[in-house]
């Protein structure tokens, strides 16, 4: 199949989202499919893409009805005839799904976090859409409301690839004893991901003098006010900020607890890579959350939101470590048996082709 992956993210912006784009890419292409990706010029994606072996092609993109910009994705479409597009923001679902105009191209999106509302240009971007792939059934459900056709929209939760960890070197990076418990969490550095209130939570754990520490993985536009907030805290002896890390996943089964605070989620990539290397999971009941921690993991799961708890179940969990690492094989168990990366991306193939099918029927 000839497909066309297509990214617009911001020279700067590197996360989930960009992360999956090109491991998809890569994956599509040792199956054998033909894959290009649409990236914004001198964009971290783009030189992520190159540096992963994968043809691109760059375009500046423009604003979602800038008709320049619709005019250089009709001459990228004319190049690559690709019989799939797939999308990431919506700027690209403007561009590729006006280019495409009587050309035997389909277009579909994939959101991994929730990207509409009822606003007028949302739903006239859904029209142009001939499928919408979702990573969390709660974006299903929230697009449903909004009167999206549930033919058109499937779920398919990000699966997790098998990486070697390298155990002992993220303690090594971050000057810890084994004895210390090793709290992580990982993720662009953004309002939406309420590091804050990880901050306040740790800060309550940390009044009880255990042995400690937080690293927090990533960077983005919030860090300097989060780095702040740890000194008004008092935290700096316990917090550290480790920037971004490409082998988080190899390093990552060092730690003893993974915690995610966000406010919303798709299935998160660093939940998956923390779980499939054996490390229990505290998060909020974001997005597909409460499929991967369900039945004897749901202790795990706290309410969207929900300081209080959040500080609670922090500082149990610090306090019962070996109780808490009793529960490393049943996470691990859970990401390689039901989200493996090639499952997930097999469900994708076999929507592309459903769609291809039934625009030939058509």
């Amino acid at each position: 199949m000839k497909l066309l992956l297509v990214n617009s993210a911001a020279p700067e912006l590197w996360g989930g989202g960009e992360k999956w784009f090109v491991e998809a890419a890569k994956w599509f292409t040792e199956e054998g499919h033909h894959v290009m990706v649409c990236a914004r010029s001198d964009s971290r994606f783009e030189t992520a893409a190159r540096g992963a072996g994968l043809n691109t092609v760059s375009t500046p993109f423009g604003g979602d009805f800038d008709p320049f910009a619709v005019a250089r994705a009709h001459k990228i479409l004319k190049q690559v005839k690709p019989q799939c597009v797939l999308t990431n923001f919506n700027k690209e679902a403007w561009h590729f799904g006006l280019a495409r105009d009587k050309m035997d191209t389909r277009l579909i999106a994939r959101h991994g976090f929730p990207l509409w509302s009822d606003k007028l240009h949302h739903k006239l971007v859904a029209k142009l859409l001939d499928h919408l792939i979702v990573n969390a059934e709660t974006i299903r459900d929230r697009y449903l409301a909004l009167g999206i056709n549930d033919k058109k929209l499937s779920v398919i939760h990000n699966g997790v690839s098998q990486f070697t960890q390298r155990f002992g070197e993220m303690r090594k990076r971050l000057k810890l004893a084994d004895s210390t418990f090793l709290a992580v969490a990982a993720g662009r550095l953004e309002e939406q991901k309420r590091f804050d209130l990880l901050l306040q939570a740790w800060r309550f754990a940390d009044s009880h003098d255990a042995d400690a520490h937080l690293a927090i993985f990533g960077r983005g536009p919030q860090e300097e006010a989060l780095k702040s907030l740890t000194r008004e805290m008092n935290l700096e002896s316990s917090v550290t900020f480790a920037g971004f890390d490409s082998d988080f996943a190899s390093l990552v089964g060092d730690a003893d607890l993974f915690v995610l605070t966000s406010e919303n989620e798709g299935t998160p990539n660093a939940v998956l890579e923390a779980m499939s290397a054996g490390v229990p999971v505290l998060g909020f009941d974001v997005g597909a959350m409460k499929t991967l921690l369900r039945g004897s993991l749901s202790d795990f799961l706290i309410r969207a939101g929900d300081a209080q708890a959040l500080n609670e179940r922090l500082s149990y969990w610090i306090s019962n470590r070996e109780k808490l690492r009793s529960h490393r094989a049943e996470f691990a168990v859970r990401a390689k048996s039901e989200f493996s990366f090639d499952v997930s991306m097999r469900r994708y193939v076999e929507v592309f082709q459903a769609v291809v099918d039934q625009s030939a029927r058509a």
